[in-house]
C-alpha cells in the first residue's frame, strides 16, 4: 500500500491525533500527536489491511537548530577534541526532541514511518512496548542518550552507560566530563599514531618500500 493511502487510514482512525503527512525530504512520514502514538502504533499493527509486524527501529532525535517548520540548519554534537579534550560552548540547546518509528509489514511488504516532536523540557511520550516487545530496548537506548521518558515502560534504565552517568550524550548541548569516577578521559589525541611504522620490517615480512622479494622457482 502506498504510503500516502496508509496515512489517510490511520488519520481517519486518530482524527486530530494525525497532524500531517510530509512528502518531501528523503523518506515520507507522518506527524503523530504524542498522545496518539500508542494507539497509531497498535492500529497499525492490527489492522489487517497494514499488518506492521516490525518495528525496524525506534531513534531518538534533537532537532537543535531546527525550528517548528523544519527550517535552520543542525548543530553539531560536542565530544573531544582531536587532542582529547572535552569540547566546551556557552551555546544554550534550543528546539524540540522527537522519536521516529520505522515500521515495516512482512505480509504485505510496506514500511511507514511516524515521528511525534517532544518539548525540550518535558520529553516524554508514551511506551509502545506493549505492540512490540523490542521497543523495551529502542526507547531504554534513546532514554540512555538522549533523556526521552517513556512512560510505561517496564523497565525503563539505561543500557548503555553506567547508571551514575550524569545527563545524556547524544543531546547537543551536553559536554562530555574529563573524569569518570577519578579516573581522567581527555584521552590521547586523535592524530597520533599507536602503531608507528619502524625503520626495520619484522623477519620475512615486506621491505619498507613495499616490495616484496619474487617467489623462488
Amino acid at each position: 500500500m502506498e504510503q500516502k493511502a496508509i496515512y489517510d487510514l490511520l488519520a481517519g482512525k486518530l482524527g486530530e491525533g494525525a497532524v500531517a503527512f510530509h512528502e518531501d525530504g528523503i523518506e515520507p512520514w507522518a506527524e503523530i500527536a504524542v498522545g496518539a502514538v500508542a494507539e497509531a502504533c497498535g492500529f497499525l499493527r492490527g489492522e489487517p489491511s497494514l499488518d506492521f509486524d516490525q518495528l525496524m527501529c525506534l531513534s531518538g532525535i534533537d532537532w537543535d537548530g531546527f525550528d517548528e517548520a523544519g527550517k535552520g540548519k543542525s548543530v553539531g554534537i560536542l565530544g573531544y577534541t582531536d587532542e582529547g579534550s572535552p569540547e566546551t560552548s556557552d551555546r544554550q540547546a534550543e528546539g524540540d526532541l522527537g522519536v521516529a518509528y520505522h515500521l515495516y509489514s512482512h505480509a504485505l511488504d510496506h514500511k511507514f514511518t511516524l515521528r511525534i516532536r517532544l518539548p525540550r523540557d518535558r520529553a516524554e511520550a508514551p511506551t509502545v512496548s506493549g505492540v512490540w516487545a523490542t521497543a523495551s530496548w529502542h526507547e531504554r537506548e534513546a532514554w540512555d542518550l538522549l533523556g526521552i521518558r517513556f512512560t510505561g515502560h517496564p523497565d525503563l534504565r539505561r543500557m548503555l552507560l553506567d547508571d551514575k552517568w550524569v545527563g545524556h550524550p547524544l543531546r547537543k548541548d551536553y559536554v562530555m566530563p574529563d573524569r569518570w569516577e577519578g579516573v581522567p578521559m581527555d584521552g590521547k589525541p586523535y592524530s597520533a599514531n599507536p602503531f608507528p611504522a619502524t625503520e626495520e620490517p619484522p623477519a620475512g615480512g615486506p621491505k619498507p618500500d613495499g616490495d616484496t622479494p619474487p617467489a623462488e622457482a
